[in-house]
């Protein structure tokens, strides 16, 4: 399987249960694709500019129900996986380009900067 995506892919995830992949670029935008492993099928179901700034990480959070990505501006965004719909906006979330989002359980995140700064999120928090 492979997808032309004509631009850099920073950070790529896949679905804690479902056949979706998401993958962060260079150009700030996220997309989100559909895959059969039986069949080789890729096809992209979801496409928005998360941010003017290069999209550096991605990962799914919330059981898969929303995705929160990194940003060189130093921000992390939360968007719903159906619609695209942005969940929360953390500006100034560190003082330095967000390079690594993981998350440990179901609504903790941790997010990496790259000056070496680490920082722990509850998801239902929205700061």
């Amino acid at each position: 399987m492979e997808a032309g995506l004509g631009e850099i892919p920073f950070g790529i995830d896949f679905h804690p249960s479902k056949e979706l992949v998401a993958v962060s670029l260079i150009t700030g935008n996220l997309h989100l694709y559909k895959y059969r492993a039986d069949d080789s099928s890729l096809k992209r179901c979801l496409e928005f500019r998360a941010h003017a700034e290069s999209c550096r990480t991605v990962r799914f959070i919330n059981g898969g129900q929303a995705v929160a990505t990194g940003f060189k501006d130093c921000s992390i965004l939360a968007a719903d996986v159906e619609t695209g719909s942005i969940i929360a906006c953390l500006e100034n979330a560190h003082e330095n380009a967000i390079n690594s989002l993981i998350n440990h359980t179901e609504s903790t995140v941790a997010s990496g900067d790259d000056e070496g700064c680490i920082k722990i999120w509850d998801t239902r928090q929205r700061s």
